[in-house]
């Protein structure tokens, strides 16, 4: 499989997490109906997304700001995949003299 493609594979795994937390932001601010079409498809964001930013809450808590927590998650797990998507780059471009 030429390296390209890895690169590739790559990219589209790190793109669709980005989106999966992006559409997990804009459900927080709007309510869904859940029924039996949307609850399978909330379901497979959740437990793509949760994971991911349950490991950053745990380092990182939401921030009290007013009475209500500012959750900041997203965010910073959109940028901690940016950077270890980096890193996966640089690695691979090491190993096979890129």
């Amino acid at each position: 499989m030429p390296l390209n493609i890895v690169f590739r594979i790559i990219d589209v795994i790190f793109q669709l997490l980005y989106i999966f937390i992006l559409v997990r932001v804009v459900l927080s601010f709007i309510q869904v109906p859940v029924n039996h079409i949307t609850r399978p498809i909330l379901n497979f964001i959740y437990d793509i997304t949760e994971p991911i930013l349950k490991l950053v809450r745990n380092i990182i808590p939401p921030i009290m700001v007013g009475g209500m927590g500012l959750d900041l998650s997203p965010v910073i797990a959109l940028i901690l995949l940016n950077i270890i998507q980096t890193i996966i780059h640089s690695v691979l471009r090491l190993i096979f003299g890129m």
